[in-house]
């Protein structure tokens, strides 16, 4: 009987403290918005993503498997929360004006991402430079290549002068895998960039590896955002490596060119790919006339030839075509087209 109040004290006591523990994970904070609450809530929202959702484009190879999501051991607990790590808690101050970002910049690029987590995760980086710099110190740091590639393109997204910075480092290393992973970041985040193009035109001056240069055309591919003199200048330089003895740039080149020149300067040389004697050229010159502006019947002459040539290589002609079927044409010469493309069709492939 003397032991029954001890009892009923504890009792209360262990109720009290299970209160207070149910509380502490269901409540949410006022000041800021909870996008992780509890390990269960991670664990429905994977197991729904995994089961019937397309892939995202930013999803990485290395995805959980049906068994990820069926038994869940204490391992899988921590790599399921680490795969969420762009659902973390973004906690706002008592009036709202400021956010702390809780992150850990190690368990990026290690697991698959939705759309939605992915351009969360970029705004909180952009809007935290110490943040980034974390992530931009990691990616340095990281020896493994896919994962190297996975935050290059969160990197890439965010953009900034660090992610330039990195992306200059990479390429001026010396080391050829870290020279092209730089320019992949560096196509990231060059549209719009001047900083970025200003990297990509001293490539294009100075750098004598075909490859490289390749890949600095590359980076060209969106001119985004530019001012004129910077198009003309870029344009004059792309335009000069039509002439490259090597046939991999000179189709790249031209295939920039024709995003870069607006006005027409630059027909001549598109024109004069039409008869390079490598059929790479010659499709991406037919391709680069597709929708150009400044038409002459010499320039439609010179896409017939390719369109009606039964010995050109087959994607060179389509591409001829396509650019004869998107100019002011003649009768005659509409009617070669369209015998050129049904000949065409009937090739196997």
């Amino acid at each position: 009987m003397r032991r029954t109040p001890a009892l009923f004290v504890i009792g209360g006591c262990a109720l009290t403290v299970a209160a207070w523990f149910w509380q502490g994970r269901s409540q949410v904070s006022t000041g800021g918005i909870v996008l992780i609450n509890d390990f269960e809530s991670v664990a429905s929202s994977e197991a729904a993503r995994v089961s019937g959702t397309t892939p995202s484009p930013f999803a990485l190879e290395k995805a959980f498997s049906n068994s990820d999501t069926t038994r869940l051991d204490s391992t899988n607990e921590a790599d399921l929360l680490n795969a969420n790590a762009a659902e973390l808690v973004v906690q706002g101050s008592q009036t709202g004006s400021q956010r702390a970002h809780s992150l850990d910049v190690t368990t990026l690029g290690r697991f698959a991402m939705s759309d939605e987590d992915f351009l969360t995760l970029v705004n909180v980086l952009r809007g935290d430079l110490e943040l980034l710099q974390q992530l931009v110190d990691e990616f340095r740091q990281e020896t493994d290549v896919q994962r190297r590639i996975a935050l290059s393109r969160i990197l890439g997204e965010v953009g900034g002068d660090s992610v330039t910075l990195t992306a200059s480092e990479l390429i001026y290393s010396g080391d050829m895998v870290s020279r092209r992973l730089g320019l992949e970041l560096l196509q990231q985040i060059q549209p719009g960039n001047a900083a970025a193009r200003d990297i990509a035109s001293t490539l294009l001056a100075t750098e004598v590896e075909p490859v490289i240069l390749v890949d600095t055309l590359t980076t060209l591919a969106k001119p985004g955002a530019v001012d004129d003199s910077s198009r003309q200048f870029l344009s004059e330089q792309v335009a000069f490596l039509a002439d490259h003895e090597n046939a991999s740039v000179r189709s790249t080149s031209l295939n920039i060119l024709s995003r870069w020149s607006n006005d027409g300067q630059y027909t001549e040389v598109l024109r004069n790919g039409l008869t390079d004697q490598e059929s790479v050229v010659r499709e991406s010159a037919a391709y680069a006339l597709v929708g150009h502006e400044n038409v002459s019947q010499s320039l439609i002459e010179s896409l017939l030839s390719v369109a009606v040539d039964l010995s050109e290589a087959k994607r060179a002609r389509s591409g001829a075509i396509l650019a004869l079927k998107s100019m002011p044409i003649d009768g005659v010469t509409r009617q070669q087209v369209t015998a050129a493309e049904r000949q065409l069709n009937q090739i196997r492939r």
